[in-house]
């Protein structure tokens, strides 16, 4: 409304000019007609193209934003998978084993056995993540938030140090297996596709998966973001702007690129703000 306003008073202004010079020309030659664009055509052009430019801008870099996030996620969980398959080449245990040694509460040791095979590892927090809202800022300087970008209560994956590759991208793991009576897949993996970039919102650029027996890798869409447990029937529950807490099942969709409120729809260009 603003622009079009804009628009109106601009096309009086520079028709009142145009009407001027047509008094200017006609008393000077006589009435004779003027080769060319005038002065209202050209500025009304000018207004209209930037009017236009101003109202389709913010669409085409959102839908860039989108396309950049896309693609690192595709590159993020390829790159999750090969490093669980030469994790478990080089030891002959997948991770899923692995955790299952685990002592104690955190996963920790299990991550710094498991980054190693990524692009390489820049940095260790001193930090162990926990239920503490402040210890994700403390780690690694701010505190993912949900799809909504508001602040979440718990973190799904706040049971071990953050871990930084050379690319910028943080990985972070919850509970380990030992702390279960053989659930069907874990430990948890959150990992931020992009780093400090933001927009730091899980469904956005973290993202939670999960490790199965098997040695794979697969979005986790577990009951509970704080257990391991039985698949939600309806992972689309813990994917949508109005779930308060983490929403940890959007790797779900991100994947398929599918909308978690429409099956027929896109989950980066047409669900995402």
């Amino acid at each position: 409304m603003i622009l079009y306003k804009q628009y109106i008073i601009l096309q009086n202004v520079v028709l009142n000019i145009d009407i001027q010079n047509e008094i200017f020309y006609n008393s000077k030659y006589g009435g004779l007609m003027k080769q060319g664009f005038t002065l209202a055509e050209v500025l009304i052009t000018l207004g209209i193209i930037g009017i236009v430019a101003a109202m389709t801008l913010p669409t085409l870099v959102a839908k860039h934003r989108k396309k950049v996030l896309h693609t690192q996620f595709l590159k993020a969980y390829s790159d999750i998978q090969n490093a669980a398959k030469r994790f478990q080449a080089d030891l002959g245990i997948s991770v899923y084993e692995y955790s299952q040694k685990e002592q104690g509460v955190y996963s920790s040791e299990t991550l710094k056995s498991y980054i190693v095979y990524f692009q390489g590892n820049k940095s260790n927090s001193n930090v162990v993540t926990s239920d503490l809202n402040d210890s994700f800022e403390k780690a690694i300087g701010y505190r993912p938030k949900n799809l909504s970008g508001n602040n979440v209560i718990s973190q799904p994956c706040d049971r071990s140090i953050v871990s930084e590759e050379v690319g910028g991208r943080f990985f972070s793991m919850d509970d380990p297996v030992s702390r279960y009576d053989n659930p069907p897949n874990g430990p948890k993996l959150c990992v931020d596709i992009n780093g400090r970039k933001g927009p730091n919102r899980y469904g956005y650029d973290w993202f939670v998966f999960t490790f199965t027996k098997d040695g794979g890798v697969k979005p986790f869409i577990g009951k509970n973001s704080q257990n391991l447990g039985q698949d939600l029937p309806n992972p689309e529950t813990a994917c949508s702007y109005s779930y308060a807490n983490a929403t940890y099942t959007c790797a779900y969709f991100a994947i398929t690129d599918t909308s978690p409120e429409n099956p027929k729809e896109k989950y980066w260009t047409d669900f995402l703000n």
